[in-house]
């Protein structure tokens, strides 16, 4: 189907299901780092203040885990721990009253895992059988299946956590299904060997990934907008493919569950740098850890950390194609830097543009950008702020850190 082109401003209000966005703007759910021993603290509050009054109109915290199994590090907050609770209402409302809507991903790791509390089993779930390249040094060496009553417990453990996050004032869910977690690796051929009704066919891949979201849309009820982050392509050979994707998009939207499709790519065990381009972040992840054990991981890992050729819009020609296939709201992701940008993304009739690294590096470039002070972005995708994720400062932009001890 050929889909005609748009006018759409990226600076106009957006009605996604009952929620009127101020702008079509998303801060990205980019892991802050900042919940030592599972438990944010104040800086999480002050880390997503920055981007609510920058302009974003939807501030996406990340990352929720559904359950403790459900971690890929300590830490990570778990969404059904008590302590968690008063943070979140203080992000919530800090994010409210600069007029933003606060988004929260939820999400299982799968077998991508360093959860120190895993290696007494010493397994994690996933798919199928296999090797956990994430934990094999962390004494969490194997994958295993997960049985059927853990998945529809972990369904469970989805609604528990998405009706909490309502209750901490969360307007917006996002269901992670990309990036090479649980519920990509379910749907992903070259993870998911299975012969029950959860395998073979994409439609039995998606199953779990499909009654899950149906919980939590049960849970949290039709007015609160439900976003699917979905892998455009898993970025190595017997992945997903772009086939997959434009088919998994069709079934989720006839399903009718979810919001909005935010179309990503990559694969954190396999292929990490399809999702980020640019240079590798190997070195500076190496170079942040405190302990041989983690920094012999990293190293280890080098190879799958190779350099990747960056321009703007990376996912865009891709994601064209989903758009020509489905007609409910879809938003870009992917190097999306310049006012020009935007431009070319709302004219290919997307609904809603995510940035993650610029807005690391410049928080208000959406006020920045509507009032026509500029219409480039600083960030120069070094991807040094993916190391800080291991950091005991949780994310920042390197850049900015070094421009401003410079100038003092």
């Amino acid at each position: 189907m050929s889909k005609v082109k748009t006018n759409k401003s990226v600076f106009e209000p957006w009605k996604l299901g009952n929620l009127t966005l101020k702008n079509r703007i998303i801060k990205a759910a980019t892991f802050e780092g900042l919940a030592q021993g599972g438990v944010p603290d104040e800086r999480l509050v002050q880390f997503h203040e920055k981007f609510a009054a920058g302009g974003a109109g939807v501030v996406t915290v990340a990352y929720g885990a559904v359950n403790d199994d459900a971690r890929t590090f300590d830490h990570q907050m778990c969404m059904q721990d008590d302590r968690i609770m008063d943070v979140l209402k203080k992000v919530t409302s800090t994010i409210h009253k600069h007029g933003a809507v606060a988004s929260l991903q939820l999400a299982h790791c799968g077998m991508q895992t360093r959860y120190s509390k895993l290696s007494s089993k010493p397994f994690s779930y996933s798919a199928s059988w296999g090797l956990n390249p994430y934990g094999l040094l962390s004494g969490i060496p194997f994958m295993r299946p997960m049985p059927e009553k853990v998945i529809e417990q972990t369904c469970d453990d989805y609604a528990i956590s998405a009706k909490r996050a309502v209750e901490a004032g969360f307007d917006m869910l996002e269901l992670h299904m990309g990036h090479g977690y649980l519920f990509s690796q379910f749907m992903s051929p070259a993870y998911n060997t299975r012969r029950d009704k959860f395998g073979g066919s994409l439609e039995n891949r998606m199953r779990f990934p499909r009654l899950a979201l149906r919980r939590v849309r049960e849970a949290v009820g039709p007015d609160v907008p439900i976003v699917v982050k979905l892998n455009l392509q898993d970025g190595f050979e017997g992945g997903s493919t772009l086939d997959d994707c434009i088919e998994a998009s069709k079934i989720i939207e006839q399903d009718g569950d979810a919001s909005l499709l935010v179309l990503t790519g990559g694969f954190s065990a396999k292929s990490p740098m399809y999702l980020f381009r640019g240079p590798s972040a190997i070195k500076p992840l190496i170079a942040i850890q405190k302990n041989f054990i983690a920094k012999l991981v990293y190293t280890l890992a080098a190879k799958k950390f190779p350099d990747m050729p960056f321009k703007e819009m990376f996912f865009l020609e891709d994601a064209k194609k989903v758009r020509a296939a489905v007609n409910m709201p879809i938003a870009l992701v992917g190097g999306i830097k310049s006012m020009a940008n935007f431009k070319t993304v709302m004219n290919e009739d997307f609904d809603g543009i995510v940035l993650g690294r610029t807005l690391i590096h410049e928080p208000d470039l959406p006020k920045i950008y509507e009032s026509g002070e500029k219409s480039t972005s600083g960030c120069i995708s070094c991807n040094r702020c993916v190391a800080h994720i291991d950091s005991d400062d949780g994310v920042i932009c390197p850049i900015n850190v070094e421009m401003a001890s410079e100038a003092a």
